[in-house]
């Protein structure tokens, strides 16, 4: 047997120096949120270093955590040139971090990661940039939020989509590498063959957490000052909402990378810290009790 038609090292190479047809964001920041938890994270960033293999900005927004993770942070921003970070002095919660994030954010696609997420597939980020360049081929725009398969959390129900739209990506159109979206076998006689892909997407009303991505054009547009949940949580909502707020569809990109939530079900510890939480922070926190007050006197005063 031909060794090198058994394996074709060739279809999977990638160059950093080189800009690619698919690749429709020059700059990529990938950013999570820290609140102790120091296993989970490790396990995260071990993932992320170990699966994605083209350059993106790494920033990290840690809510005061007190086990060791800052210190673990700062060790990762010294061992690695692509590390940001943002040091809360408390817990602002998840709302509130992310509309840090929206402020500071400066590159071109933003990708989300909760700090218990573990990225199981290789070569993701070249998925995800090839999922918005079929986007943009069939709908000549990038207005679209796409989310990761959480392949436990597909288990319970958990998400859904209600549905499902074939892109094709041209062999004209694309380039190595090879990925899940493609149509025919890396061994098929015509060579053009080889680079025709398809991506799948799930159009849906709820896009769950944990593993997104926006073009960071849109993200600037999410007015997280309006997002005041009477309990945790709620964000995936109010994201949703704002998106359909600013014009925008979301989706799952449902035949590319998986991910898997690790905390999920929630562990009882988890369950326990929310419980605690909703005693203090969803309820007490006199910021953005101030900030609502502000917004509706601005209004009440615009109106007279």
């Amino acid at each position: 047997m031909n060794d090198e038609k058994t394996f074709n090292p060739q279809l999977f190479e990638y160059e950093p120096a080189r800009s690619y047809r698919w690749q429709v964001f020059p700059r990529v920041t990938v950013a999570t949120m820290t609140f102790n938890r120091l296993a989970h994270t490790r396990k995260f960033l071990e993932s992320l270093y170990l699966r994605t293999h083209v350059p993106f900005e790494l920033l990290v927004l840690d809510n005061a955590s007190e086990d060791g993770t800052r210190e673990h942070l700062r060790e990762l921003e010294q061992s690695r040139s692509n590390v940001r970070l943002i040091l809360n002095a408390k817990n602002v919660g998840l709302g509130r971090g992310l509309l840090q994030i929206r402020d500071a954010v400066d590159s071109d696609l933003l990708v989300f990661f909760d700090n218990d997420i573990e990225i199981l597939s290789n070569y993701w980020l070249v998925h995800l940039q090839k999922a918005y360049h079929a986007y943009r081929l069939a709908h000549a725009d990038l207005r679209v939020s796409l989310g990761l398969r959480m392949i436990n959390q597909e288990e319970y129900g958990f998400r859904f989509a209600s549905r499902m739209e074939l892109l094709p990506i041209p062999a004209a159109q694309n380039e190595l590498p090879r990925t899940s979206f493609s149509k025919y076998s890396k061994d098929d006689a015509s060579e053009e063959r080889r680079l025709e892909e398809e991506v799948v997407i799930g159009w849906t009303e709820h896009l769950c957490g944990g593993a997104w991505s926006c073009p960071v054009a849109l993200y600037k547009q999410i007015e997280w000052e309006r997002h005041y949940p009477k309990f945790l949580g709620g964000e995936d909502g109010f994201f949703t909402a704002e998106c359909a707020r600013a014009g925008a569809g979301v989706a799952y990109v449902e035949n590319g990378p998986i991910v898997r939530h690790n905390d999920w079900p929630y562990t009882q510890e988890k369950i326990e810290l929310y419980r605690r939480l909703t005693q203090t922070r969803a309820v007490t926190d006199w910021t953005l009790v101030k900030q609502k007050l502000w917004r509706l006197l601005g209004r009440r005063g615009a109106s007279s």
